[in-house]
């Protein structure tokens, strides 16, 4: 199994004169863009014989698709690199994985990246132009990629009938303790995601899919994939429209459309979501974080064309786990959208006090098993041994499973709603507190509220925990507003839950993702 064979290539096979590609700089034809990946590939191999994993660094340049691609059809593994990201955290990203090549696209500068690198690389710039960086530091061997393309015999450029590696990429989420933890994902878990999902969306080569997420975020790889597979063409929306994509997805008439849930209360706030705005619309995924009942209707009123789907996944489990379709005849009574039921040949597990639960509305540790499960963390055996556990049967449960770390429930129809994490669960005057009880409670009180997080927080002065809420409103904006929702909410959780501050924004900060950047958080209070 091979994610570029299987997907890309079959598609530029089939549909070679179907748009693949369209950036702000450029747009590619399915056979344009197998044309240049087999250049680029070349030239990758003869630079890289050893397969160690590969470092792609920046944005939404077209080159960093092409050199995905490129990657793949070398038979090699890739590593996106967020150029948004300390140049410290994309260093020791570097340095996991024993990087020997580091693809650049056009217009970046990885100065600083390269400065604080200690081993020699290879860097491959992929744009047309000569920056000065390129001729800046002796200890690495900067190349551009065109002056090698086409240049290399078959010697140079390797064995193309080689075994590719296992892992189709990796991709490095922030670990507890700070450092960065790898997920390397095989070709045959990406495969296995993409077979489910086409059967779960119905993509057809005609459509026009947007690509949302950053390449560094696991559901950049279900808007890549999920088009090429198909041959469908792929729009990427540019950064500076991220947080407002409605014009760009009216522009280009797209008729696919994937997003993390907070965008909605963003878009919500510019007043965009208004009836039938996106008629072109016929497939929506939101995931990444819970997706709130409120807005997913009036999404779904916006884009009444469109089915409206609630994905949801930990990366550790290749993109997505479960869905849920939402049914504006049958709405969901909960606060946030249901993340329903496992994709198909897939399995999910309550586990409560060590024991699998089936009853409603018990709240448990969300486990999942399945050929999505990756094999671990990338050379952490001590992590991977304590989230990724084999189950002896007389448990109940057989096989290996992945702990999500997710608290949920089952719902009165048997689906599975999404509460919090278990590691926002904290402690005040000695009562165990679950962050997404007291989230719940704010969101109820005004549909004004687009969105809620709440955190503790350490009072120095009393050595105890507070309670922060964090609410993202526009029209709560006063004092006297900030009251009632106070006397609200004392009228509906126990005095050791109420918050001890309510700050309210009119936007809360978002992270290079789109979703809620919890550590800015602490700066805007």
């Amino acid at each position: 199994m091979n994610l570029y064979q299987d997907t890309f290539l079959s598609s530029a096979k089939a549909y070679p004169d179907n748009l693949a590609l369209s950036t702000e700089e450029k747009t590619l034809t399915y056979d344009e863009l197998f044309q240049l990946t087999q250049e680029w590939s070349d030239v990758i191999r003869a630079y890289n014989k050893q397969d160690f994993p590969i470092g792609i660094y920046g944005g939404r340049q077209w080159q960093m698709y092409a050199g995905i691609l490129s990657i793949l059809a070398a038979k090699q593994t890739y590593v996106p690199l967020n150029n948004k990201q300390p140049a410290h955290r994309n260093g020791v990203i570097l340095s996991q994985i024993e990087c020997q090549l580091l693809l650049v696209a056009e217009g970046e500068n990885p100065s600083e990246l390269l400065e604080l690198t200690e081993s020699n690389l290879i860097v491959l710039y992929l744009g047309e132009d000569t920056p000065e960086w390129l001729f800046k530091f002796s200890k690495h061997q900067c190349l551009r990629v065109s002056d090698y393309t086409n240049t290399l015999n078959d010697n140079e450029a390797g064995d193309c009938s080689a075994d590719h590696p296992k892992y189709a990429y990796i991709l490095f989420t922030s670990g507890s303790t700070g450092t960065p933890k790898g997920i390397a994902v095989s070709h045959h878990n990406v495969l296995r995601y993409i077979s489910r999902l086409s059967d779960l969306l119905g993509i057809e080569p005609t459509d026009k899919v947007a690509q949302f997420f950053e390449l560094s975020f696991d559901l950049s790889v279900h808007d890549l994939f999920s088009c090429w597979a198909k041959g469908a063409a792929l729009y990427v929306i540019p950064a500076n429209q991220l947080l407002c994509p409605i014009p760009f997805i009216k522009k280009h008439s797209l008729t696919v459309f994937s997003a993390v849930a907070s965008v909605l209360s963003i878009i919500d706030k510019f007043g965009l979501l208004n009836s039938n705005a996106l008629p072109s619309l016929r497939i929506t995924c939101f995931g990444g974080e819970k997706l709130l009942t409120e807005q997913a209707i009036k999404w779904q009123k916006t884009a009444m064309n469109s089915r409206v789907i609630n994905l949801y996944g930990p990366t550790e489990f290749t993109i997505t786990a479960s869905y849920y379709e939402l049914d504006i005849n049958d709405l969901p009574t909960s606060n946030s959208v249901p993340i329903g039921q496992p994709l198909p040949g897939l399995s999910a597990v309550l586990i409560k006090d060590g024991k699998p639960i089936t009853e409603p509305n018990t709240l448990a540790e969300l486990y999942l098993a399945g050929d999505q499960i990756v094999d671990g963390y990338w050379k952490d055996t001590g992590k991977t041994t304590e989230c990724f556990l084999e189950f002896e049967s007389s448990t109940g449960l057989n096989g290996y499973h992945y702990k999500t770390g997710d608290l949920v429930y089952y719902d009165e129809n048997n689906d599975l709603i999404f509460h919090g994490r278990v590691d926002h669960q904290f402690k005040v005057s000695g009562h165990r507190v679950e962050a997404a009880d007291i989230e719940a409670c704010i969101l109820s009180y005004s549909k004004d509220i687009t969105w809620c997080t709440v955190k503790a927080v350490l009072n120095e002065g009393t050595n105890q925990n507070q309670i922060v809420a964090y609410i993202e409103s526009s029209k709560l904006n006063n004092e006297q507003e900030m009251q009632a929702l106070r006397a609200f909410c004392t009228s509906q959780l126990p005095q050791y839950m109420l918050p001890d501050v309510f700050n309210c924004f009119e936007y809360l900060p978002r992270n290079a993702s789109g979703k809620i950047d919890f550590k800015a958080l602490n700066q805007i209070s």
